[in-house]
């Protein structure tokens, strides 16, 4: 019995040591774990308890306004509600897809994708759903928004554009911030969800026009209650954009352009100020403030007529016969011929047995320079081509601008200026004869935009500067700094002998003026417009035909036509483009000749009687 009774007394004294030594070792672990929260990891709790009391929001800067030269609004921020979830907040994402899909437009799928990209982002800043909301659809959302925590109405600004189409691809659009464009940005204060410029001005500009975005220090309760905020940031409006044009004249000139697309651009020759600047066919600006819908960006990007392209300076088109002032000018000032140099004209010219053929199937007979211009005979161009031959002609070409981008935006195309060691390197062939005849009359690989036909026609408007054109006049801050003012650049100066510009301004000058001038539609009493017809081949003719319908619409010559006036305080310079238009002096010169009546503040005289 006294065995037992230590058997077990010594079983118990083993238990007690091993509890001993287990109790020991817990509270040394208890012990180190205390160390380490408390010494190691300390700073880290404490910044989590207060994070927990304390909440950053972002206050979004409002966005410079963009403005015509009299100050007319042209893009505006204008409040407006917008739905918005802050997904640290959201008990039950399932339950807004399922309540709001329906009042918000939209599918579950998509609301649900939206919201998980939301959730991607920082869980404590509100990220906007959908923006510009109607009254119905806040109505149905508050219904549904009863004890839904993280889901709220606001009302924030949108930017809205109360001109609409008019200037539309000049202004541009903004957009959603993309994931490139986030990477990319988010050094500079991009958050998912924010708006950016996508196009035009809004894109251009968008470091001037975004401005500064402030914050507020939060702090709450455990049950989420505002105590109060103890520090914070302003946030600093935009830069306002003020715009060369004036839009009542912007508006004037996009609304006479009734045919289906083209372009017209009109400058100051002095200055490279753009007056106005119009690419038809255009688009409501106002379909991307909120967010375009799919069926509107569809309808806009399978428009055969591409009404998000901007013409003025994207679309490419031969220069036609407004380009024979350039290889004029190259004879003139190389003294290549005079003025007196006369071609005889029978309707056409056989080179080695390959017919090139002049506009006058009959023959202009025997043509010196000016009268070559003011009735613009294709045979005279072609002889003086084959004198000047096509590296002289290019040199010149380049002087006035053409194949070189204008500056005005990084968005415009450079056009070509063809050469023979272009074709060389590009195709690998020799250059011929038949393309230098071409290329004499502006057509065959010499394409340009409309601007740089402007900037050629300004050039020849002022003694020979090619300017760089502008669209902002200049940029101001919110207190009325003036940030930016547009000066003239001169990119540099044509140089030109005694005598030559003024031949060839006599000569434009008969093209209205004269009864068998090609640009007498553009015939403003009282005022002296210099001018030049051009009728672009969109693919070579295999028969003369005069009926346009019976050539299908792309197929048809685009109606070409520069003009310009320096001989009054205001001077002016014009291009137009009409697409498939047919004869330049048939379809553009008449809106030139709107142009500039309206520019000068007279009435449009109509098409003059012939003298």
């Amino acid at each position: 019995m006294n065995e037992l009774s230590t058997d077990i007394k010594a079983d118990y004294s083993l238990r007690a040591r091993i509890a001993g030594i287990v109790i020991l070792a817990l509270i040394l672990l208890l012990v180190v774990s205390l160390w380490r929260i408390q010494l190691i990891q300390g700073s880290e709790y404490i910044d989590q308890a207060h994070s927990n009391r304390t909440r950053f929001i972002r206050l979004p800067a409002a966005r410079g306004k963009i403005v015509d030269i009299q100050g007319r609004d042209l893009a505006r921020n204008t409040p407006s509600f917008v739905f918005s979830v802050i997904p640290g907040k959201l008990h039950n994402s399932s339950e807004i897809v399922r309540k709001l899909s329906a009042p918000l437009g939209t599918t579950e799928e998509k609301l649900r994708t939206v919201l998980d990209k939301a959730a991607s982002g920082p869980k404590f800043m509100s990220h906007v759903i959908k923006r510009n909301l109607s009254l119905e659809e806040v109505s149905l959302i508050k219904s549904k928004l009863v004890e839904t925590p993280g889901a709220s109405l606001e009302v924030k600004p949108v930017r809205t554009y109360p001109e609409k189409e008019t200037l539309c691809h000049i202004i541009g659009s903004l957009g959603e911030i993309s994931a490139d464009e986030l990477t990319k940005g988010a050094a500079q204060g991009y958050h998912i969800g924010d708006l950016i410029g996508k196009s035009g001005l809004e894109r251009e500009y968008e470091a001037y026009l975004r401005g500064e975005d402030g914050w507020e220090q939060l702090e709450i309760d455990a049950k989420g209650r505002q105590l109060r905020s103890p520090a914070g940031k302003s946030p600093k409006q935009g830069a306002d954009l003020v715009l060369t044009v004036d839009a009542k004249f912007q508006k004037f000139c996009e609304d006479i352009f009734y045919q289906s697309a083209g372009s017209i651009v009109a400058l100051e020759p002095d200055t490279g100020r753009i007056l106005a600047m119009v690419s038809k066919p255009g688009f409501d600006l106002n379909l991307f403030s909120s967010g375009i819908s799919e069926r509107n960006w569809k309808e806009l990007n399978t428009d055969a007529l591409h009404p998000l392209e901007n013409r003025a300076i994207r679309g490419l088109y031969s220069p036609a016969s407004t380009f024979k002032l350039v290889p004029a000018f190259a004879a003139l000032q190389d003294k290549i011929v005079g003025p007196q140099w006369k071609v005889t004209c029978k309707g056409e010219l056989d080179l080695s047995g390959q017919i090139f053929r002049c506009w006058n199937q009959y023959g202009h007979g025997a043509v010196g320079m000016r009268r070559a211009i003011v009735e613009s005979c294709d045979t005279y161009f072609y002889e003086l081509g084959l004198k000047l031959g096509p590296d002289r002609i290019s040199k010149y070409a380049a002087l006035f601008g053409f194949g070189i981008p204008t500056g005005i935006s990084p968005q415009e195309l450079p056009g070509l200026l063809p050469t023979p060691a272009w074709k060389a390197r590009t195709y690998g062939d020799i250059w011929k004869d038949g393309e230098t005849v071409t290329l004499s009359i502006g057509q065959g690989y010499l394409t340009a935009t409309p601007l740089q036909i402007a900037v050629m026609t300004a050039a020849l408007a002022n003694g020979g500067k090619v300017l760089r054109p502008a669209i902002v006049r200049r940029t101001v801050a919110r207190d009325g700094n003036i940030l930016f003012e547009h000066e003239p650049v001169v990119r540099w100066t044509i140089p030109m002998g005694s005598g030559v510009l003024a031949e060839l301004e006599r000569a434009m000058a008969d093209v209205v003026s004269d009864k068998r001038g090609t640009g007498k539609k553009a015939r403003i009493p009282g005022i002296n417009v210099h001018a030049k017809t051009g009728t672009s081949q969109v693919i070579r003719a295999k028969k003369r035909t005069k009926d346009d319908d019976q050539i299908p619409y792309h197929e048809r010559t685009h109606a070409i036509f520069i003009a310009y006036v320096n001989d009054m305080p205001k001077k002016i310079a014009v291009a137009v483009v009409v697409e498939h238009g047919g004869g330049g002096g048939l379809n553009a010169a008449p809106l030139a000749r709107k142009v500039i009546a309206e520019y000068y503040g007279m009435p449009d005289p109509g098409e003059s009687p012939q003298p």
